[in-house]
């Protein structure tokens, strides 16, 4: 299922991640694209606050590649950041960046600039796929299309 929705602020697109979060209990892999700027990392923090962990802790791991960070509900947030990566890095069994594959589990594991995973990625059992665009050339706004069978998310945002 699809949930289609429209943030007027950073704040708002911040409150967006922050219910999914409350929503989440471990074993998620969300996967975030977007173009630069779009907010990834913005609506990653809305996230973390969500499950029980300081905006203030979160930082994009653009150049460190992952940051791991514990939250209140006795699991982690592992966050990913595949910018620098790029496509370079699939290998022939499709999978990228085998740090990935060994946190899934009780686990929750946000990628950035999910785009450059392979597409076996976007069928692991409950996946959010979250596109974050800016419609009608209005740099203040953000269309954030949320796609994935887990309902609690589709039926409490």
């Amino acid at each position: 299922m699809i949930l289609n929705l429209n943030s007027q602020s950073p704040e708002q697109t911040k409150s967006i991640g922050n219910k999914i979060g409350s929503l989440l209990k471990g074993n998620e892999l969300i996967l975030l694209s977007g173009d630069l700027g779009m907010g990834k990392t913005l609506i990653t923090k809305g996230i973390a606050e969500g499950i029980g962990i300081s905006e203030n802790e979160i930082v994009s791991p653009t150049f460190t590649l992952q940051n791991r960070y514990s939250s209140d509900k006795k699991t982690y947030l592992c966050h990913f950041d595949m910018y620098r990566i790029g496509d370079s890095m699939t290998d022939q069994s499709g999978l990228i960046s085998p740090e990935i594959d060994e946190e899934l589990g009780e686990n929750i594991i946000i990628v950035e600039w999910a785009q450059y995973l392979h597409e076996s990625y976007f069928r692991v059992p409950d996946v959010i796929k979250i596109e974050i665009t800016i419609p009608n050339d209005n740099l203040n706004e953000r269309s954030i299309v949320i796609d994935t069978i887990f309902k609690p998310i589709l039926t409490n945002l």
